[in-house]
């Protein structure tokens, strides 16, 4: 054990301990929001007001769930010996993380308690517990500590594991020999169901919603490459706790489903969704390139809840983590998919250095389904960034070619680089002639509003009222003498509900084109389309922004706004064979708000599967 984490195991400790004063003078610690764990020994029955002290102010607690009391005067106390508290007025405080693994005999393991030791009156105390041995205990089992190692007023304090700085157990002290035991957590759910649920939704969504425990040094358990490690354990259970109650029977026909026949008869009662992933993660470890029970159970849960995208973004995380994502996704098919998959390319700017650029790549399959592919955290100069891009996509896109369905490519870029000719590329060495444009459908988004609720609400709006529509029943064009103002723009922009494409006479960094862009995208227009070269001086009498204006209205005017990106793949496959066709650059910016790639942070590419 490091110093690091044991210094920071002492720090949270303290900081999470309180003093009971019940039946019996005794420690507890916070578990959730209000809410204290100790033993049933110091509190008493259930419905007793107990005082609880906590950084030297008593609060007025109600045990909410308690064992019952022994049946003779002097003989331990009931397994599990345990006792929730509810503290309705103790201000906001921290809470240490609560988990079922149990560390194995031998290990040393971090407890802390109010020490009857040192001199009165009772003081908190820290230090090294060794695990010496397990005891019976029907219908549970305790584990032993040496005798010199715990003292009354410890009873109901908290035991931590070093490996996962989780914590996994309430020390009980006996007080005739000072011997003692630790009861592991599985004990709650010999409690009263409902407190237990209460109590375990309360500590798993306080955990998903901090970001982390204070200055959490790190644990051997966070490299685990098998099993997930106690951060990704923390953020699957908070969202789990989402999740709607139903039967322990139904908990129980899941924990077989995904246990298969390394299944046994749970040790105490299933009565929520950490119940089984508890259980479960105590399993041995599958076989090479097979997901763990947890995950595949996890994976049936995204299943099930299937407009459950978090859910469903955890599970393809970690499959891909530890590179069983062709299993994990069998367990996750449960439908027909339709509509095209695509490549997403996030080209984002490092701060306020809008010369370097993160990259990062998904592999989009549907809503539900969207693989990791790379996630640099090093900002890297544009001509890097590109080539990046470049060397990756012929493989995501040869990927994708096994879902047998249409095949895009979206560029989220910064404005600023949305005038970027990605549809020219030459990908295929082999094949100089052709392009990625003229292959496949190439489009790109705008970063910014991507990442912009407000924005992202009018784009929706927009969507659903005429992604359906025909394309003249919604097309704008800006022509290349529009002199309008930011506030012109956007007060005639307002006039036109039915708004769903516009089409601008030169790139986006021109006005006024400029102008027409920076109005639109904030104000929900889907679909925006231009030419790389667009018109300057328009030599001779002709205008080449509309000709190619004129052009996409007669052209596009029948198709419907969501095939946008289909019929322009025609259209510069149609330019390809004429030299002076109107669509030869054509970049097409189209944002359809239900493709969005995960919000979560990836995981490395060389850890990413494939679909």
């Amino acid at each position: 054990m490091s110093e690091a984490v044991f210094a920071w195991a002492e720090d949270h400790l303290t900081t999470c301990l309180v003093q009971v004063t019940g039946r019996l003078p005794g420690s507890g610690f916070l578990v959730a929001p209000g809410t204290v764990l100790t033993c049933a020994h110091v509190t008493g029955q259930a419905e007793s007001r107990v005082g609880v002290w906590w950084r030297g102010v008593e609060y007025t607690g109600v045990v909410r769930a308690a064992s019952p009391c022994p049946a003779q005067a002097g003989a331990l106390w009931p397994y599990p010996d345990l006792a929730v508290i509810d503290v309705a007025d103790l201000p906001e405080h921290p809470c240490v993380w609560l988990t079922a693994r149990v560390p194995s005999l031998g290990q040393p393991c971090i407890g802390a308690g109010y020490s009857s030791a040192l001199p009165p009156p009772l003081k908190p105390a820290v230090g090294l517990l060794n695990l010496t041995g397990r005891q019976d205990f029907p219908p549970g089992v305790l584990l032993k500590i040496s005798r010199e190692e715990v003292s009354p007023g410890m009873s109901g304090g908290p035991v931590l594991d070093p490996a996962t700085g989780g914590v996994w157990g309430v020390i009980k002290a006996k007080r005739d020999q000072q011997a003692g035991f630790v009861v592991p957590l599985v004990g709650l759910r010999q409690l009263d169901r409902s407190v237990h649920r209460w109590l375990w939704r309360a500590h798993d969504t306080y955990h998903r919603r901090v970001t982390g425990q204070r200055h959490r040094p790190e644990f051997p358990a966070d490299r685990s490459l098998t099993y997930v490690t106690p951060l990704e354990e923390r953020e699957l259970r908070g969202i789990l706790a989402e999740l709607p109650e139903v039967s322990a029977d139904e908990h129980g026909t899941a924990y077989q489903q995904a246990a298969g026949p390394l299944a046994r008869p749970p040790s105490a009662p299933q009565h929520d969704y950490g119940d089984v992933v508890a259980d479960l993660m105590s399993l041995v470890a599958p076989p090479a390139g097979q997901p763990s029970q947890m995950l595949a159970y996890a994976a049936d849960l995204a299943r099930r809840y299937g407009g459950h995208r978090e859910l469903r973004d955890w599970v393809l995380y970690r499959a891909g983590r530890m590179g069983v994502v062709s299993a994990v996704e069998e367990r996750l098919a449960d439908t027909v998919r339709t509509g095209a998959v695509s490549v997403m390319v996030r080209l984002r700017p490092a701060g306020n250095n809008h010369r370097r650029f993160h990259v990062t790549m998904w592999r989009y399959v549907d809503a539900d389904h969207v693989v990791p592919v790379i996630d640099d955290l090093e900002a890297v100069g544009l001509a890097e960034a590109k080539e990046r891009v470049r060397s990756n996509l012929v493989r995501q896109i040869r990927l994708l070619t096994a879902h047998e369905r249409d095949i895009m490519v979206e560029f989220i870029l910064p404005q600023s680089l949305l005038n970027e000719p990605v549809h020219e590329w030459a990908l295929w060495p082999s094949r100089p002639w052709e392009t990625l444009g003229s292959k496949y459908a190439v489009v790109v988004r705008d970063l910014e509003r991507l990442e912009d609720a407000e924005s992202m609400a009018f784009l929706k709006q927009r969507w659903k009222a005429t992604a359906r529509q025909a394309v003249r029943s919604g097309l704008v064009p800006v022509r290349c003498d529009d002199r309008r103002s930011h506030g012109a723009m956007y007060a005639w922009l307002g006039t036109i509900p039915g708004l769903s494409t516009m089409t601008l006479p030169g790139p986006p960094d021109r006005a006024p084109a400029q102008v027409a862009l920076e109005v639109a995208l904030p104000a929900g227009v889907p679909a925006l389309a231009w030419c790389t070269s667009g018109c300057r001086e328009c030599p001779g009498g002709t205008c080449p922004g509309h000709s190619f204006q004129d052009g996409f209205a007669v052209r596009l005017a029948d198709a419907r706004h969501d095939s946008l990106p289909s019929q322009v793949l025609q259209l510069r496959r149609a330019a390809a064979a004429g030299e002076k066709h109107w669509s030869r650059d054509l970049v097409l910016l189209w944002d359809d708000p239900s493709r969005q790639p995960p919000r979560q942070q990836m995981v490395p590419s060389s850890e990413a599967e494939v679909a």
